[in-house]
């Protein structure tokens, strides 16, 4: 029989925060979400947690700058990290989000993994690479995941998966990488997967 893949029942929000002296107590095992801020990270949260809002989604790019933590069927906890990479953030904001992501990875003893939205149609860049080497410096496991998937052909979505795996082969932490759609649903069960089988070990 084959073994369902993990069931969010309950997805609640917790609190916002930007400095360790706010941030929940770390008592749940924890999983990060970070991203460019038009890859669809929040369209990410909403659709594997069945929820239309529980991560506010933004036409503006760049718009959110604070650490949201949600409390995840009672159990685990998923944080949504403010989206890098707006071309019109200014140069304060950037840096204030440099120290603040860095406490948080600094600060929080049960991070088990990120999960890194990137957007299918334009591949890993720069600050994606930036995002995963910051991880790396702090022992922390990455997950790709290729979002939009429903906006390029099968073909296509093939070819850009395989491109990016190659361009990721020298990070020693990268876990998986796989496609998301949040339309089609693509991705869904198998991100669930990851994220029980990792909650198991």
């Amino acid at each position: 029989m084959t073994k369902m893949a993990f069931n969010i029942k309950k997805s609640c929000f917790v609190k916002s925060a930007t400095k360790p002296s706010h941030f929940p107590d770390d008592i749940y095992p924890e999983y990060f979400f970070a991203g460019k801020s038009n890859a669809g990270k929040s369209s990410l949260l909403n659709k594997i947690c069945n929820r239309k809002n529980l991560a506010i989604t933004s036409k503006t790019p760049g718009r959110t700058q604070l650490i949201n933590f949600f409390l995840i069927n009672n159990s685990i906890s998923f944080v949504d990290i403010p989206g890098y990479g707006y071309a019109n953030t200014p140069k304060k904001i950037i840096a204030s989000w440099e120290d603040m992501i860095n406490a948080y990875l600094s600060t929080r003893k049960k991070i088990i993994c990120m999960f890194i939205a990137i957007d299918i149609r334009r591949g890993i860049e720069e600050l994606d690479k930036s995002m995963i080497n910051l991880c790396l410096s702090h022992n922390i496991n990455v997950n790709i995941v290729m979002t939009k998937s429903d906006k390029v052909s099968k073909s296509e979505k093939t070819q850009k998966r395989n491109k990016t795996k190659e361009h990721v082969m020298g990070f020693p932490n990268i876990l998986s990488v796989n496609t998301f759609s949040a339309k089609s649903g693509d991705g869904v069960d198998l991100i669930l997967s990851i994220i029980e089988n990792s909650n198991e070990n």
